[in-house]
């Protein structure tokens, strides 16, 4: 018999909230995390740059990981992983090692190092940037080892589904009673590389982005490391461990569509949430809340809302996207946006969006949450992504009682 699955412990670092506590309250009030890109980052100034503004995390909490951590992502994750466990009041040293593992996922990996070697290769310099330590699977068995975790590992890259993915492999393992516990979330700090690539795909906005506004151009690029613990019901109870939620529901389909675009109809990003709520055991109409993939881009937001419309088939749900204000944090955002929607799941509200002007959105069943969040008891949401290249996942997550 498969095993439920309980959230115990979240921890997140964005450009919102250094810790959860940071994170909830700016989440409440549809405080924005856009800022200008510190020089000390990367330059910003070429003329071709759509915009010099981002999502980033502080820039003295960036230079102090730096300095710890040339990849950035390992030392960052280490602190939002630290953060979930104390919550979860959770000593992996108490428990057995060998039955809790960790799933990271992330789009940009260790591509800072890479663009640092190529650099110095270019000039002839001679300078040794160990690429094998720094690269991205290599990160993961680091935090591992770091926090004593004998189970089983993966790094997956799924684009933006990465962090859903992770969760979703998480709660794959425990379900199957391969595991008592998972470490999952996501990890994302975007680059030059990264920031140029999507400026060139003309998907970064000229100004704050807009998810589902007549007036959207585009997204903005975000940080984040956003982590879950993850445990089976029973592995819960016998530890007296907080219980926030449960993950009840995953699924992922892939379009093979487009490198970068969905597929227009939305018929695939529906079928991802049509297969997550039949393996929760519910239908469209109990479903209360969708924290929305809302990428700002013409395309997604168009495609998601015509799968959204076909789900719910005229029965009410609040929809936001939580990118308004943190970003599209990449790897990381499906494991952020599970925290934002966990968190309101057990604090008894829902997510805003913010930045809209004139909505895309014409019935009335579909109510997209504005401004700030509102209070509201969720049973049952789902939170969604959908990546390049056709990757779709979606998590279902119900309260517990």
């Amino acid at each position: 018999m498969a095993s439920k699955v309980v959230v115990t412990g979240l921890g997140v670092i964005c450009s919102i909230g250094n810790n959860l506590d940071e994170f909830e309250q700016n989440l409440r009030e549809g405080k924005s995390g856009l800022k200008d890109i510190s020089a000390n980052r990367f330059d910003t100034s070429d003329a071709f740059f759509r915009s010099r503004q981002g999502c980033t995390i502080d820039q003295e909490l960036y230079a102090a990981v730096f300095q710890k951590d040339v990849t950035v992502l390992g030392e960052l994750s280490v602190r939002a992983i630290d953060e979930a466990l104390q919550r979860a009041q959770l000593d992996i040293r108490k428990i057995d090692s060998r039955r809790v593992g960790l799933c990271l996922g992330t789009s940009v990996g260790g591509s800072y190092p890479f663009m640092e070697w190529v650099k110095n290769r270019i000039d002839a310099k001679e300078q040794d940037f160990r690429l094998l330590m720094h690269s991205t699977p290599n990160i993961t068995s680091r935090i591992a080892a770091q926090f004593g975790i004998r189970g089983p590992l993966s790094t997956i890259s799924t684009a933006c589904a990465s962090g859903t993915n992770s969760i979703g492999r998480a709660f794959d393992l425990i379900r199957s009673n391969r595991v008592d516990c998972m470490i999952a979330g996501g990890v994302d700090i975007f680059t030059y590389l990264t920031y140029s690539g999507f400026n060139s795909l003309f998907a970064l906005s000229k100004g704050a982005c807009q998810p589902f506004d007549k007036g959207r151009d585009g997204l903005n690029l975000g940080d984040a490391a956003a982590y879950v613990v993850l445990e089976s019901l029973e592995s819960a109870q016998k530890r007296n461990a907080p219980i926030l939620a449960e993950v009840s529901g995953y699924a992922i389909v892939n379009e093979a569509y487009h490198a970068t675009a969905p597929h227009p109809d939305g018929i695939f990003a529906c079928q991802a949430m049509q297969n997550a709520l039949k393996m929760s055991g519910a239908t469209p109409d109990q479903v209360d809340y969708i924290n929305a993939h809302g990428t700002a881009t013409p395309a997604n937001d168009k495609m998601e809302l015509k799968a959204i419309e076909h789900l719910v088939n005229g029965n009410p749900v609040y929809v936001s996207s939580t990118k308004s204000l943190i970003g599209h944090s990449l790897g990381a955002a499906g494991s952020v946006e599970f925290v934002a929607t966990a968190l309101g799941i057990h604090k008894h509200f829902i997510p805003p969006s913010i930045n809209v002007k004139e909505s895309i959105i014409t019935t009335d069943n579909i109510k997209l949450v504005e401004g700030k969040a509102i209070n509201y008891p969720i049973d049952l949401a789902l939170s969604n992504s959908f990546g390049f290249s056709g990757n779709m996942a979606s998590v279902a997550i119900r309260s517990f009682n």
